[in-house]
């Protein structure tokens, strides 16, 4: 068989070409990466496209044990009777690729897909109030043995668990992408510190909507300088200065930092005037809001506390991320293609995120379509575009697009629950035992 006979999606000379796949990804950055198309050390030459295409089914299929078993399961996928050619690219080839490819040009092209899914947002769905919102978040993760003496193991461990780092996101709560993101050991004081890193690309038009383990005064004084508004639950044992009262939940007041920690420390002051709103909701404590929004006829203070909110999206995140995509299952034992496969994961995220912004269209915001249901599709779509002549990608994507609008969440406003768990598992035994006792009869 002739070169020229062979369809397009086949490989030349061991090397993947995959015009189809391109398309998941804007031209002009796959451009930009092409200096590092050639790294030092690789077993056979699988190209650019064909090393992010397969890094990005090493994501989706990260429930799998192992790389053979990955690219073996995907090989089975068939299109017009033809199986992919996968035995021509090995598991070594992939690998030694990854262990030489800049990391930095992952994230780089990683922040030009969160940045065209935010684009793809609908205006009415962009802004509240003018401000964009954000959400900065920590959460731990399970990392391979081979990463214990980079991250170590959680304090609680006492030095005998498994590896842990801590990771931090920086979240556009929007779009529901994550844009950049830090990993470090776990410890809640590098938590603090990763914080100025992820927020440098921030200003007076964002709104960042922070967890209470953040609460310090260097934050906010970083932040204050920034033009950058912000939200926050005050530390339990806050005792601020009541300097002026609005109403029964609302007022300003002053703060001051510890003297303990931050005397004499430069750029943290000594006292800021901030806004405190109390957030009051049926089954839960009381909770009082630290904002720099001071404005009470531009932000009332009853949609402070309701866009505060919004930041459990960025939890629901980490949920997806570990539960769904199921992250914590490595493939790599190296700190660089650690580093490499847990990039390809966020890049998975946005391309699912960017998809359901395309599916949802005017007037349906992207959260309203299931995350685990589009990231189904997108596992098959991912597979097949390799397959796929490029002038047959448009009808492929028209397709998964069609099959994500399927799948909407069934939104319900007033539903909560209340923080007492025991209530709830005295109330769910009883229905129990009274459904026993009812089938019984």
């Amino acid at each position: 068989m002739c070169t020229e006979a062979r369809p397009r999606w086949f490989f030349h000379h061991r090397s993947v070409r995959l015009e189809s796949f391109s398309q998941w990804l804007c031209g002009d950055q796959l451009d930009r990466l092409r200096p590092f198309d050639k790294p030092d050390r690789r077993e056979r030459d699988i190209g650019l496209a064909g090393f992010l295409w397969l890094g990005l089914l090493v994501a989706a299929y990260s429930h799998m044990r192992c790389l053979k078993e990955i690219f073996k399961e995907t090989g089975k996928l068939i299109a017009d009777g033809t199986v992919l050619p996968l035995k021509l690219v090995t598991v070594s080839a992939f690998s030694q690729f990854r262990q030489g490819f800049p990391v930095r040009c992952l994230l780089r092209l990683w922040a030009a897909l969160a940045e065209q899914a935010r684009q793809a947002v609908d205006d009415r769905h962009a802004t509240w109030r003018g401000l964009h919102l954000w959400a900065i978040d920590g959460s731990g993760l399970r990392l391979p043995e081979e990463l214990w003496p980079h991250f170590g193991a959680h304090k609680g461990c006492r030095g005998d668990g498994p590896a842990q780092g801590h990771l931090v996101l920086l979240y556009d709560l929007h779009a529901r992408t994550p844009v950049k993101m830090r990993l470090g050991p776990y410890d809640k004081a590098k938590e603090r510190a990763f914080a100025p890193r992820l927020l440098s690309g921030l200003g007076a038009g964002d709104l960042l909507l922070i967890d209470r383990g953040f609460y310090s005064m260097k934050l906010f004084a970083y932040l204050d300088r920034r033009r950058l508004r912000f939200v926050i639950p005050m530390r339990k044992n806050g005792k601020p200065k009541r300097l002026c009262r609005w109403g029964s939940d609302d007022g300003l007041y002053e703060i001051h930092a510890s003297k303990r920690y931050w005397k004499n420390t430069p750029g943290v002051p000594e006292a800021m005037t901030v806004r405190i709103v109390t957030a009051r909701r049926n089954g839960f404590s009381p909770r009082r809001l630290v904002t720099n929004l001071l404005d009470r006829d531009a932000f009332p203070a009853d949609e402070i506390a309701a866009v505060y909110h919004e930041r459990w999206h960025i939890e629901t995140f980490y949920r997806e991320l570990k539960h769904v995509l199921e992250v914590e299952r490595w493939h790599a034992r190296t700190l660089h293609s650690f580093y490499a496969e847990l990039s390809f994961m966020m890049i998975l995220a946005t391309l699912t995120r960017l998809a359901m912004a395309d599916a949802a269209g005017a007037g349906c915001p992207p959260g309203s379509l299931s995350f685990g249901k589009s990231l189904m599709h997108v596992r098959y779509a991912l597979a097949v575009s390799a397959m796929l002549p490029a002038e047959q990608w448009p009808a492929l994507y028209a397709e998964l697009l069609v099959e994500i609008r399927r799948h909407r969440i069934d939104v319900r406003p007033n539903r909560h629950f209340e923080r007492d768990r025991q209530k709830r598992r005295r109330q769910s035994r009883a229905r129990r035992t009274a459904n026993l006792v009812g089938a019984s009869r």
